[in-house]
């Protein structure tokens, strides 16, 4: 498993990408999520968005998913990571793969040192296994932000 993850624009997202990013955000808004009012409205309905960052995850040439990180409201140096894997590489362990991936890209692309955040919802079917993976991979949680939290030196 060799992930890449290539720089998009709003304009470039394909249809799948779009799909998944829009059943994300719905998601959010149908469990009444405190990120009910997600980006991914903004990115999929009205083609614009906040982002810092919106990144097509390749694996040998496939796209396996998209990602978007964004600021932290409030938060100096804080940024919050979106990782969307495609239903049909779901269980193939991309998921280490791709948050070690986005990790680089923000050291590599940001000259100062950001904190990266991930939410785990309450009504995700996977979140015990997703707290779990977080904390083995060094993020800890942050009552203030509600966030699992990691600082990227």
């Amino acid at each position: 498993m060799s992930i890449r993850l290539n720089p998009i624009s709003v304009k470039e997202l394909t249809r799948v990408e779009q799909e998944s990013i829009l059943e994300h955000a719905i998601d959010l808004h149908l469990v009444g999520s405190d990120d009910a009012d997600s980006v991914g409205f903004d990115i999929v309905e009205k083609r614009s968005t906040t982002v810092l960052h919106l990144l097509r995850a390749v694996d040998d040439e496939k796209s396996v998913g998209v990602v978007y990180v964004l600021p932290v409201r409030g938060a100096k140096d804080l940024v919050e990571m979106t990782v969307l894997i495609f239903s049909e590489f779901r269980g193939k362990h991309y998921t280490g793969s791709l948050v070690d991936a986005v990790e680089t890209f923000l050291r590599e692309n940001h000259t100062a040192t950001l904190s990266l955040g991930a939410a785990v919802h309450d009504h995700n079917p996977m979140r015990n296994e997703l707290t779990d993976f977080l904390l083995r991979h060094g993020y800890s949680y942050s009552p203030a932000h509600r966030l699992f939290v990691k600082p990227l030196a």
